[in-house]
């Protein structure tokens, strides 16, 4: 009997030291919203160190792009139900953001915002918004880069307003401007915006041929990868991070028995997110940080193990380079029609040609590492190139002994 009071004290005292939740209600709403009638939200919450969870109540049901970090800018782990359930553990502030076009409504020319706030919320309209009606005079009103802002109290806010037409060249131009400027803020950064350039290229040349609403829509899709872009970086340099430290604590610890595993991954993870496929990166960082958690203490067969692996591949690619030259003398040079390439892909940088002459100089195919050594350029901007000409559908890539071979593709060859 004593021992289950016991045991049942313990459990209250962890209980009490570790609370679950937290409170939901914001200290901050800010919504911003756009011609489109899509709004951003952004929400600033406080919360217990001392708490594993805390749990918000979001506006709206169709919720894209969301974002939740904490005091000092790292991602926040978070699972979406009726409510998010946000892992702040150790955090003081949870900023989150998201985007939803559930709070607005079109009738007409007339637009509609309503939503229920338990606290007073910050709105600013679109750009060029006449405000038609208010069901609440509001705290505070101004402008804010020739955009009105509001200040509403807590409860119902209801706000009618109708947009003043702007021209789709002038919308173009705008959109052109914000994507080159998000381009340029994410590469202070080193995020890898290659995708979110070619568009911006497109939209540009868009812009010139009079295509003014395809432009934006370029520019805007540009604008989106940017802000995807720069939040996978910030997720993949977060699982960086802690595998990073876990290898630090077993190789520390003498636990090396696996940890040239954890070494690799993490190496791999960081030339994925140097590549800008910060997913891959993601996976890789938390594979290894994996494998570091679970290193041993390393034995005396490590060595051997590791000696006949590397015999192992040595010997394969001594196969298949020699099964290689041997089969090379059998077929015919192949030629390239590379003047209908080029004049098909005129968006081609000097740099793309000059190593699409190379691999038709070989038969049309060569490894990555050749490419690099060919030109003396680093690996990343190999990854790049190889990537953009697969996305004009010049080449392809598949993988051979571990090594990325890179062709062109067979539609060019003159003789099939």
């Amino acid at each position: 009997m004593r021992g289950k009071l016991a045991i049942f004290m313990i459990l209250a005292l962890i209980i009490q030291v570790q609370p679950v939740c937290a409170a939901s209600t914001p200290q901050e709403t800010t919504i911003d919203v756009q011609s489109d009638g899509v709004t951003r939200i952004a929400y600033l919450f406080t919360a217990e160190s001392t708490s594993l969870q805390t749990n918000i109540t979001l506006l709206g049901e169709n919720i894209e792009n969301l974002f939740i970090v904490n005091e000092d800018g790292l991602p926040l782990e978070y699972i979406e139900g009726n409510e998010i359930t946000v892992y702040s553990l150790g955090s003081s502030l949870v900023n989150l953001t998201y985007l939803t076009a559930d709070l607005t409504s079109k009738a007409g020319i007339i637009w509609a915002l309503e939503f229920d706030s338990p606290i007073s919320t910050e709105i600013l309209l679109p750009n060029g918004a006449t405000i038609i009606n208010l069901n609440n005079i509001p705290l505070e009103i101004d402008t804010v880069d020739d955009r009105t802002q509001l200040v509403m109290p807590a409860g119902l806010i209801e706000v009618s307003y109708t947009i003043n037409i702007i021209d789709s060249e002038t919308l173009a131009q705008d959109a052109i401007n914000a994507a080159e400027e998000a381009i340029h803020a994410a590469q202070l950064i080193d995020v890898v915006v290659d995708e979110a350039e070619y568009l911006l290229f497109n939209a540009e040349n868009l812009y010139q041929q009079g295509s003014y609403l395809e432009a934006e829509e370029k520019a805007s899709q540009a604008i989106g990868i940017v802000n995807a872009q720069v939040e996978a970086k910030q997720y993949a340099d977060s699982k960086l991070s802690a595998a990073e430290a876990a290898i630090n604590v077993a190789r520390d610890a003498g636990r090396t028995d696996g940890l040239a595993d954890a070494e690799a991954l993490y190496a791999s993870a960081v030339e994925a997110s140097e590549s800008g496929d910060y997913d891959q990166a993601s996976v890789l960082a938390d594979q290894a940080l994996d494998a570091a958690i679970h290193a041993s203490k390393t034995t005396d067969y490590t060595l051997i193990i590791a000696g006949i692996a590397i015999a192992g591949v040595l010997v394969g690619a001594y196969m298949y380079t020699k099964k290689k030259q041997e089969a090379s003398p059998v077929h015919d040079h192949i030629e390239f029609d590379l003047e209908r390439l080029f004049d098909e892909h005129p968006e081609l940088r000097i740099e793309d040609r000059e190593v699409l002459r190379y691999l038709a100089e070989n038969d049309g195919e060569a490894f990555a590492y050749d490419i690099r050594e060919r030109f003396d350029i680093p690996r990343t901007s190999t990854w790049r190139m190889v990537q953009r000409l697969q996305r004009f559908e010049v080449v392809d890539e598949r993988k051979v002994g571990g090594q990325s071979l890179i062709n062109i593709k067979p539609e060019y060859r003159r003789n099939q």
